[in-house]
């Protein structure tokens, strides 16, 4: 059997003489298309070579279409659909404890009343950037969870569950939630205990982050000195590291000094500045803090 292939550039034809008995295979590479119908469609230049285009695939018929999810109903006979779930889950902790957990957890944690609850007080929904809604408040022992089916959605929800369990389990609930027996007091200093509370509580998210990055510099070296001020953590850091670089202190040691700022009270956007001798400990020291403050930093959603 003979097989005749053509050069697109010459056009000559090339003549093979594959052995008897030997399969022969013609591969026909078949083009495929798509066309862009619809708002994806509509623009003013011509889209470029290697340029990204979003929207939904439909091959009905060995024709393809890519459309907006907007424009599948005008297109397409599908339709876009949506199922909105909703999770009562028993809950007979406190809401202030549920909130702090909330914002260590996640960034952009906003909270509104709505209307009044259980014994008088205020219910209140916690909105976790319009993706999951948490109601507590208006039912007696329950937290209502709603959010629309996805697959980013449905796993917000099951954290969100998780710290509801949390919230009313855990040793630091239970010890934020408890209360001792109290006589009466002068108000004033009942008033000065509060302000004294409530600047604590600012601090406590910043300041758990800051004891974590003194913990993982102690994993590092073991000689670390840490200092607390508000949002702000310094940290001495001595080590014997820097003996093949020759640039150490008198001591024999080498000299590091860190200092961490975090932008407000809930984590976000550590400042961190690293001075010492050695550039390239320097520099490993700065990495090591930046993903220890990206894990810990809330969950930006």
């Amino acid at each position: 059997m003979s097989q005749f292939l053509f050069d697109p550039q010459t056009k000559r034809p090339t003549i093979t003489m594959p052995p008897n008995l030997q399969e022969v295979t013609l591969k026909f590479a078949r083009r495929r298309s798509a066309k862009v119908m619809g708002s994806l469609a509509d623009r003013e230049a011509e889209p470029k070579e290697g340029e990204e285009v979003r929207g939904i695939l439909v091959t009905h018929n060995f024709h393809s279409k890519i459309v907006s999810p907007e424009d599948l109903s005008t297109y397409t006979p599908l339709r876009v659909g949506s199922i909105a779930s909703k999770l009562h889950v028993p809950f007979a902790g406190s809401i202030a404890t549920l909130q702090l957990f909330l914002n260590e957890m996640f960034a952009g944690v906003t909270e509104q009343e709505a209307g009044e609850g259980v014994d008088g007080e205020p219910a209140l929904v916690f909105d976790l950037n319009g993706q999951v809604q948490v109601t507590v408040g208006s039912t007696r022992g329950v937290a209502v969870v709603e959010w629309e089916a996805s697959p980013q959605g449905d796993v917000v929800a099951d954290s969100v569950v998780a710290l509801l369990m949390h919230a009313q389990s855990s040793a630091a609930s239970i010890r934020l939630t408890s209360k001792p027996c109290r006589h009466p007091r002068d108000p004033a200093i009942e008033e000065e205990q509060s302000q004294k509370k409530q600047r604590a509580d600012d601090t406590v998210t910043t300041e758990s982050r800051l004891r974590f990055l003194c913990a993982t510099l102690k994993d590092q070296f073991q000689n670390v000195e840490a200092l607390y001020e508000g949002r702000v953590g310094t940290y001495e850091i001595r080590t014997d590291s820097g003996l093949e670089s020759g640039v150490l202190d008198e001591d024999g040691t080498l000299h590091c000094s860190v200092r961490v700022e975090f932008e407000d009270e809930s984590g976000m956007n550590a400042m961190i500045s690293v001075e010492c001798k050695d550039e390239k400990l320097a520099a490993n020291v700065k990495e090591c803090l930046q993903n220890a403050a990206a894990a810990t930093a809330p969950i930006k959603l």
